[in-house]
């Protein structure tokens, strides 16, 4: 049995998985030796502020469990950098180690990654119906991909390609300077600058940056979405109210939102070489996935000069999946007990 984590700064998710017997149904494996899905037995969603700490969220979860359980390998997905096995998340205050989790819990096994890398090993098994394609491109067999993923923060991952399958490489690139390309964005870029010292990529894509973007847009008009200037939108609200063409300035900041999106995006794309796919993420895409097919996103994704015929090749898929980033850790999680136990994953 496996266990796996998402671990947020706003929830965490914890889950057991068993991995998916070679040859059963449609947990086949795949071409290139990818690996098969694991299975889903348990899951429970938690909100990570209520908690002093993840060993008392693991205990909580594992004793609530219908029977006890024994663990052959965890590996926990967390936003934030991770070094030697060990992790301090960007957004709450919280030292983890794999090491301590392992003899705590009594684990063979446990390995920490960063929350895009977990997320880049559920990229090979997602289901048809978990993929939006924004952009069939030419994808190439034997090319890289690329993930970003704009949520509470905004995450980007390498996927390249080694030994016939995608190896998920840590990044921090959320938090490289933005690049404006238009004169709003230029605009932003002066404000976001002058508040924070500087501006990064998260300042703009996430939903705090939803908030910027909206505090942009509504500079000189009201907001019919929250008529009372000092409570501004949700980021939820923001969005809702843009698709349902409620507020013209919500629309027009999801639609500025959109165009960052699909510039970095591209520009990942480029970093990488993803000749497989630029795969996005996190909780804000599938819920603007109108927005996302617009002219919008893809105008931005594949303007960049030279490089716009490889850009339109790219595809361009947008992960719809309940919980991608916990699926990808159990995926990690039959990986690792695999390697320990010395088959082949």
């Amino acid at each position: 049995m496996l266990l796996a984590g998402d671990v947020g700064g706003t929830k965490t998710l914890l889950g057991i998985y068993e991995p998916a017997p070679p040859g059963a149904g449609g947990d086949r494996p795949r071409p290139g030796g990818a690996p098969r899905r694991p299975r889903e037995r348990h899951v429970r969603r938690f909100a990570t502020a209520d908690h002093g700490s993840l060993d008392e969220m693991l205990s909580a979860f594992l004793g609530a469990l219908p029977a006890p359980v024994t663990l052959d390998a965890a590996v926990l997905g967390v936003a934030g950098p991770v070094r030697d096995n060990a992790a301090a998340l960007t957004n709450v205050p919280w030292r983890l180690e794999g090491a301590a989790l392992a003899e705590r819990f009594r684990v063979p096994a446990v390995r920490l990654v960063n929350d895009l890398v977990a997320t880049g090993h559920a990229v090979p098994v997602l289901a048809p119906g978990e993929r939006a394609v924004l952009q069939a491109g030419r994808p190439a067999a034997d090319g890289n991909a690329a993930l970003i993923a704009p949520g509470t923060g905004c995450g980007e991952a390498l996927l390249h390609r080694v030994g016939g399958r995608f190896l998920p490489v840590p990044s921090e690139a959320g938090h490289a300077d933005f690049a404006a390309r238009t004169p709003d964005e230029v605009g932003l870029l002066e404000t976001l600058t002058a508040r924070f010292g500087r501006a990064s990529y998260e300042h703009v894509l996430s939903g705090p940056g939803l908030g910027h973007l909206h505090a942009a847009a509504h500079a000189d008009r009201p907001c019919a979405a929250a008529p009372d200037p000092a409570a501004p939108p949700s980021p939820a609200r923001i969005t809702a109210a843009a698709l349902a063409a409620e507020c013209p300035g919500c629309v027009d900041a999801v639609d500025r939102f959109v165009a960052a999106l699909g510039a970095e995006a591209g520009n990942l794309g480029l970093r990488s070489f993803a000749t497989a796919g630029v795969y996005i993420g996190g909780g804000i895409a599938p819920r603007i996935l109108p927005r996302l097919r617009s002219r919008i996103f893809l105008d931005a994704f594949r303007a960049k000069g030279p490089m716009r015929a490889l850009a339109a090749d790219m595809p361009v898929v947008v992960i719809d999946a309940p919980h991608p980033g916990l699926l990808g850790a159990a995926a990690a999680a039959a990986d690792l007990a695999a390697e320990r136990a010395g088959v082949p994953a």
